[in-house]
């Protein structure tokens, strides 16, 4: 293996046949059977999930092949599953962890390989370290690898899963399914050829009854020739059925079902930061979740529409770095409302703290049930207009701009120094660095500067609370980022 292999904010991805070779997978995963066996978690067995990409299902044999060798126990799925139901998994068989073979909404000729622990979240730093280190290990004392002469030896230490029906159970626990059968939605649903195809369907239409619609609900390895991110750009087949077709709702999941992406009645695309902040205000305004006993969590880059909400209802809130993580993290600790990242990861009070966008979908459908028997049938987007009347309205953007390896770091340097400085005449206030660089400006605007880990790219995030300064905001930070690539 000649490229460094870099477990990112969700596993290692790389291009299929490439880096990303049944070898290198075995490799991957006797590093991870090393880190179970090192830490104590060897007795009671992994989960194995995979997603709908190329020859998933045999990445996720050749990992199960690799544990196997190792002593331990394998739950593979015999189906593609979603990378949330990868992770509940865990905590219903009791596990040591779960591995998801997945490149989430990255371009079909991407696979990934993600490690999920025994607490059914993403794996932190200190897990990704000490599995890199075992890689190296591996990398650099070939004769330590554990021998795979015939995979028919480790075949009695298998065991294939094909019922998730407590999954369904726990989501239905937590949405109101009453609310919703009651409300009669007509819905159309995306679920953009991935691994979401079969299980939600199944939930709309043979579980809940609900009349629905479904949009390529079939594996195709190419996606439909678009990238199956459930983004404004990739739901505009979606969004003209819906309109066509007079739908309540329009949901739709990405590639291993953790993201999430809605078209309201009116064919309004709402952003991710959007819903986040739109399911917190509904969980604590007509749930009662509030007060300071509860937290809520968001990373760095996410709307400030939700600290506004906090601070009505005397939330507790805690920002961490971009990376759901992060998010798992805190809610490991209890007492979480909702974690959410403007990317489209989110989890809420109850649930696994890892990111499903079908649970972000299902408290959509709640939403809007609760509107059509609560609110004359109101829309999301004028749901959301009525929270912006009582919190004000919040503009954000993330630009992303090619910037030359080299030049990365001194960019993100010049962001860092300043303080007391202003933008077009508002001052700045604070400068955080927990991740990349965020301006604080005294208006509430403010702007976050972040190296790609796997890309020459800035990700930029601006926010502000009027039109006109958003732009200028946006204006600044393009053109200041191009006038410091010519330096140096």
């Amino acid at each position: 293996m000649e490229k460094k292999i870099k477990f990112g904010t969700d596993g290692w991805r790389d291009i299929i046949a490439d880096s990303f070779t049944y070898e290198n997978v075995r490799l991957i995963t006797f590093a991870i059977g090393k880190y179970l066996i090192d830490n104590g978690f060897k007795e009671k067995g992994i989960f194995i999930g995979y997603d709908n990409r190329f020859s998933s299902e045999d990445f996720a044999l050749q990992a199960g092949y690799a544990l196997s060798s190792m002593g331990i126990k394998i739950f593979i799925s015999k189906e593609s599953v979603p990378t949330p139901v990868s992770a509940f998994m865990v905590l219903d068989l009791r596990l040591d962890g779960s591995i998801m073979i997945t490149a989430s909404h990255n371009p079909p000729k991407y696979n990934g390989i993600k490690f999920i622990p025994h607490y059914g979240g993403p794996a932190g730093d200190s897990v990704t370290r000490e599995i890199e280190k075992n890689l190296s290990f591996y990398m650099n004392n070939g004769k330590e690898i554990p021998s795979l002469i015939n995979y028919n030896d480790f075949l009695s230490n298998i065991v294939y899963v094909s019922d998730f029906s407590v999954y369904k159970e726990k989501l239905f626990k937590i949405i109101d399914t009453e609310l919703i059968k009651k409300s009669d939605l007509k819905i159309i649903v995306d679920t953009m050829f991935g691994a979401g195809s079969k299980i939600l369907p199944e939930i709309l239409k043979d579980d809940l009854n609900l009349n629905i619609k479904v949009l390529n609900n079939y594996r195709d390895a190419f996606f439909g020739g678009r990238l199956p991110d459930p983004s404004e750009n990739n739901l505009k087949a979606m969004k003209k059925d819906l309109l066509e077709n007079s739908f309540d709702i329009g949901i739709a999941v990405d590639g291993d079902a953790d993201r999430f992406g809605i078209i309201d009645r009116d064919g309004i695309y709402i952003s991710p930061n959007n819903v986040i902040a739109m399911i917190l205000y509904y969980l604590t305004s007509s749930k009662n979740l509030k007060g300071g006993a509860y937290k809520v969590v968001r990373t760095v880059a996410t709307t400030h529409l939700i600290d506004e909400i906090c601070s009505k209802y005397k939330i507790n809130l805690i920002e961490t770095p971009v990376g759901f993580k992060h998010i798992g993290r805190e809610m490991l600790n209890g007492d979480v409302i909702i974690g959410g990242e403007e990317s489209g990861g989110l989890s809420i009070l109850g649930h696994i703290p890892e990111k499903d966008g079908i649970l972000a979908d299902m408290l959509l459908l709640e939403i809007q049930s609760y509107l059509n028997i609560n609110n004359n049938g109101k829309s999301l987007s004028e749901y959301l207009d009525d929270i912006y009347k009582e919190f004000g309205r919040f503009f954000n953007e993330r630009i992303d701009m090619e910037v030359p390896v080299k030049k990365m770091s001194f960019i993100v340097e010049y962001f860092k120094n300043l303080k007391d400085s202003t933008i077009n005449n508002i001052k700045i206030n604070e400068i955080l660095t927990k991740d990349g660089v965020k301006l604080l400006l005294e208006n509430k605007s403010w702007l976050l500067i972040r190296a790609s880990g796997t890309e020459p790219l800035i990700r930029c995030y601006v926010e502000a609370r009027e039109k006109e300064f958003f732009n200028d905001l946006k204006n600044f930070i393009v053109s200041k980022i191009n006038d410091l690539k010519k330096i140096i």
